[in-house]
């Protein structure tokens, strides 16, 4: 789960840092445009297929309102004895236990509440999961609409679902074991070699179709 969490916020600005650098870069983009719209659509649709899972619903699967309720019910195992158990093989342990590590009660049934079907985000990721996503819906195919009509779930609303799973998975992460994810990978901007290395090419093939042909 922690996974699907940390690669959907990936995804997620891999999609938001391509559009806006081909953008910017037009004649990269236009050198590409297939390959340039399957990628970045490619990097959208996952972002989306791991939300869906992040934030299911179905019983007897692990995701993050499963997990939550799993801890409510279990609040006993961040006890400090136990806390110090799972974490005897670390140094800092001490320093570590001085904190508070049992969950706040109220914050985690407002944890639970953003992570179910009553909060209206979620509610329309879970309709277009079922009707979109893992599946289309027959209903939607017979009557030719799109579950995207009566359930809008835009770009803003995933980043904020994005947002959401990343604070409430390390804040439990955190209480737990003294472990948070990041969603910062090594070589997030790898693609701007990629551009610069195509925008180079094409300045370089215009500089040469400008040449007097006494100079070729």
């Amino acid at each position: 789960m922690s996974r699907d969490v940390v690669d959907a916020a990936i995804h997620y600005r891999h999609y938001k840092d391509l559009c806006e650098a081909l953008v910017a870069e037009p004649v990269v983009e236009a050198q590409s445009r297939t390959f340039w719209s399957l990628t970045v659509g490619a990097h959208l649709t996952l972002c989306q297929h791991l939300l869906g899972r992040v934030f299911d619903q179905t019983d007897k699967a692990l995701h993050l309102y499963s997990w939550l309720r799993t801890i409510q019910k279990n609040l006993h195992f961040f006890d400090e004895h136990d806390f110090r158990e799972r974490m005897k093989g670390n140094p800092y342990v001490d320093s570590l236990a001085e904190h508070p590590r049992k969950p706040d009660p109220e914050i985690l049934e407002r944890d639970i509440g953003l992570c179910s079907l009553a909060d209206p985000l979620v509610n329309a990721l879970w309709i277009h999961r079922g009707g979109r996503l893992a599946h289309r819906s027959a209903k939607h195919s017979v009557r030719n609409t799109n579950v995207g009509d009566s359930h809008p779930i835009t770009i803003d609303d995933l980043e904020k679902l994005i947002t959401r799973a990343t604070e409430i998975l390390n804040r439990y992460s955190n209480l737990f074991e003294a472990r948070t994810y990041s969603t910062q990978i090594i070589g997030h901007d790898d693609y701007k070699f990629v551009l610069a290395c195509v925008k180079e090419k094409v300045e370089r093939s215009r500089r040469e179709r400008r040449k007097p042909k006494s100079e070729i």
